[in-house]
């Protein structure tokens, strides 16, 4: 199972160097080009289909990748490298990406974020299955499963904490109520704040 992983990392390199080229909305334009005039064009072929290219899907695969390095990376260290390396990967191709050539997205507040962290409680979950489930079967006593078995509650115990203990949609009553709160006064904003690199020189 670790090599098949470890291909499909590696395979990754290839599919998000593929997103970088945008070919789907590059299509899409080259053939609305053809009937529109070449605003509308580039109208229609925006925004990339949210359905794979969205921050959403987006969010599922990276937990996916960063799974696979967790669970699959004590077995066979090689899959954690190749973890790495298409993080790093990705890092330079996303970094590029959102900010230069895809459409500005509206923005959940933080709900695939949140969703991701939950996610991976869940891959943390298997991953302690599994490895109470190789040091059972690869053990020449019950030790070390039995000394991995608590983990299991541990992480269960810390995903419901998770879900319970940090309200992140709503702010909490007493926050809004307390004496600081009350007595800040709204600060004056000046000026506007202009990122350099998007002034053109």
């Amino acid at each position: 199972a670790t090599h098949y992983y470890m291909n499909y990392l590696v395979m990754q390199w290839l599919t998000q160097a593929m997103v970088l080229t945008r070919y789907i909305p590059l299509s899409k334009f080259k053939l609305f080009s053809q009937i529109f005039s070449e605003e509308e064009a580039k109208e229609l072929a925006e925004p990339e289909d949210q359905d794979y290219y969205g921050l959403g899907s987006r969010s599922a695969q990276f937990v996916t990748f960063a799974l696979i390095g967790i669970i699959y990376g004590t077995m066979s260290p090689p899959v954690t490298v190749i973890s790495c390396i298409t993080f790093a990967f990705m890092r330079l191709i996303y970094g590029y990406l959102v900010v230069f050539a895809e459409t500005k997205k509206p923005d959940l507040g933080g709900v695939f974020w949140v969703t991701m962290l939950y996610h991976t409680f869940i891959g943390l979950l298997v991953y302690t299955v599994v490895m109470t489930g190789v040091f059972y079967r690869r053990g020449n006593d019950a030790g070390p499963m039995l000394i991995s078995l608590p983990s299991i509650f541990y992480v269960l115990w810390s995903m419901r904490r998770f879900e319970s203990l940090f309200a992140w949609e709503t702010l909490p009553f007493q926050e809004l109520t307390d004496e600081a709160t009350l007595k800040a006064t709204k600060r004056e904003i000046k000026g506007e704040y202009m990122q350099p690199e998007m002034i053109k020189g």
